[in-house]
């Protein structure tokens, strides 16, 4: 192994055997400050140095410089191309004046976070045959703690780089990327542990959620989100064509430092059908689990959806205490591809209730102990398979919403979300057995339609987490689909952004549209917001042509620029 800095070779030390790295500096680095544990646990206004700014997963800045009375004034600052076109979902981190960006084909690039000046490059260099990993071109973030970046790469590692030069500090592998999958997602650094989950539930791989020590690199514990037999949950499923397989646990990932417990969704089961796979609940796929951090222990879990057909699956878990019923409650706030938001007790997993984000015609309500139940005439029997028979199902596989992350205000105690309503018409089949392990396993095949009797798919929500009611809400005028994060700010600024280009800033309290640009593409990715020298910026990537605008934008006849995707940075005059 080896890397790259300044065009001279040199040897790099890693804690197992992987593949040839460069890295290439441009400009030297501000003054570095290291990222202490501390930092990470009460992180300063103007810091976004993890995914989703703090554990919790709010994705809330206190930084007020840009608010509701000068929004309309930002401009752009710097702009950067990068390699991606297809399926980039960015969440830039920065720390010290550094942006740090990730590309799905390999590279971890620093920017001078004012001026968009490349500080250095650090590429991977991966094998002739990284395609098999659904990881690959999915990088969505990295990581920060001491000196270091940590990132999941798609053949399988994680790996950390020294944040000042880019060079390679260790790289450990946590699996085979032909059968494990790799890691598309960003991890989360707490308790000098390095949590990262993988990818690959499209492609048979059986899930596995996993610690890493930061300093060293060595493995603390792992867990698999699927069992064996004689494991806990095996009888959940059904003798089928292949073993318990699925739960990939490849999205963001959120830690309650009191409880010290990790939470982390998972994905569907595979094959997705049920009707292929075999019945039963199908544990611990489409999943909340909450992991004790110290040893790995599962402490409880919570099933969004049991015997899924439809690829339900799981994304963050949201930590807000909320007054329910008179009583603060450590709660959790899940929202799902199923149209709907779960609160949680997230120390007990106790469900407290529900409500509903976008339109869905499949769960008709849930029972006392949070299991959904189902209208059954949209659900498929053995009988149905390969006979053409079509099910009308709210929404698309691609959901309610997807990887677009909510925000959480504590001033308003709102909490926002773009939504998207769809429809799709599904028939089950039986599937050849040469088909195991690849990603067209899955026993239905469906197509998106607009909901009956809608002229739009996206909506940009305020919800009352509580009550679940609905503050406001916004559409643009052509009523695409919404697919970038959510950025609350103590400002009195939301913002979001379409499939049609659009990155808009709407007023926290009531949803009025107070600025929006248009950008290269899709705002595909999550937006931050960050300080250097006192001054407030605010960022976001764009055409990165991730899934739902693929699908969803041909909905509302929105054009999808061909082009690769880009950093775009604003500020105030």
């Amino acid at each position: 192994m080896r890397s790259r800095v300044a065009g001279v070779w040199s040897v790099v030390l890693a804690v197992a055997l992987s593949h040839a790295h460069s890295a290439s500096a441009q400009s030297a680095p501000r003054n570095w400050e290291p990222v202490t544990a501390e930092r990470l646990l009460h992180p300063r206004d103007g810091d976004w140095m993890s995914y989703r700014r703090t554990y919790d997963v709010t994705g809330f800045s206190p930084l007020d410089e840009i608010d509701r009375t000068n929004v309309a004034g930002l401009q752009l600052v710097w702009a950067y191309s990068v390699n991606d076109n297809t399926r980039w979902v960015p969440t830039p981190v920065v720390a010290n004046g550094i942006m740090y960006v990730a590309e799905g084909t390999g590279r971890v690039i620093a920017f001078e976070a004012t001026t968009g000046d490349v500080l250095w490059v650090h590429e991977r260099d991966y094998p002739d045959d990284v395609r098999a990993s659904q990881a690959f071109g999915k990088a969505r973030g990295v990581a920060l703690y001491g000196d270091r970046v940590y990132w999941g790469t798609a053949d399988s590692y994680v790996v950390a780089l020294d944040a000042r030069s880019g060079e390679q500090v260790w790289a450990t592998r946590t699996g085979d990327y032909h059968t494990d999958g790799g890691h598309s997602h960003a991890p989360l650094i707490a308790e000098g542990k390095v949590l990262i989950g993988q990818t690959g539930g499209d492609t048979g791989v059986r899930g596995r959620f996993t610690a890493v020590d930061a300093e060293t690199g060595t493995l603390a514990w792992e867990i698999y989100t699927v069992p064996r037999e004689g494991d806990p949950g095996f009888d959940t499923w059904e003798p089928g064509p292949t073993p318990p397989l699925g739960g990939a646990p490849w999205n963001t990932i959120s830690y309650d430092p009191e409880l010290h417990l990790v939470y982390f969704g998972t994905g569907q089961p595979y094959p997705w059908a049920a009707t292929l796979r075999g019945w039963g609940d199908a544990l611990y796929t489409n999943s909340i689990l909450a992991v004790d951090i110290d040893t790995g222990e599962l402490v409880w879990h919570y099933q969004l959806m049991p015997e899924d057909s439809w690829d339900r699956a799981v994304f963050e878990s949201m930590l807000v205490d909320l007054v329910i019923d008179g009583r603060l409650r450590n709660a959790l706030i899940q929202t799902s591809k199923t149209g709907w938001g779960i609160v949680l007790d997230r120390a007990t997993g106790e469900f407290i209730r529900a409500f509903r984000t976008s339109y869905d015609n499949l769960i008709t309500g849930f029972s006392e102990t949070g299991r959904p139940i189902l209208d059954p005439s949209r659900v498929p029997t053995d009988a149905d398979v390969d006979t053409g028979k079509s099910f009308e199902v709210c929404p698309f596989y691609y959901g309610g919403r997807d990887l677009n992350s909510p925000s959480y205000s504590p001033l308003t105690r709102y909490y926002y979300l773009g939504v998207n309503n769809t429809c799709m018409d599904v028939t089950f089949v039986s599937e050849p057995a040469s088909s195991v392990g690849g990603g067209g396993y899955r026993g239905l095949r469906a197509q998106p339609k607009m909901v009956p009797g809608y002229d739009y798919v996206g909506e940009f929500v305020a919800f009352d987490p509580v009550t679940g009611r609905r503050a406001w809400s916004y559409r643009t005028e052509s009523g695409a689909a919404m697919t970038a994060a959510a950025l609350a700010t103590a400002g009195g600024v939301v913002f979001g952004g379409t499939t049609d280009r659009e990155f808009f800033a709407l007023d926290t309290d009531n949803g009025n549209l107070l600025w929006k640009a248009r950008l290269n593409g899709d705002v595909s990715g999550a937006p931050v917001t960050f300080e250097v020298d006192g001054k407030q910026y605010v960022a976001v990537g764009a055409g990165g042509r991730i899934a739902q605008t693929q699908f969803y934008a041909r909905l509302t006849d929105v054009d999808v620029p061909p082009g690769s995707g880009a950093v775009w940075v604003f500020a105030l005059p």
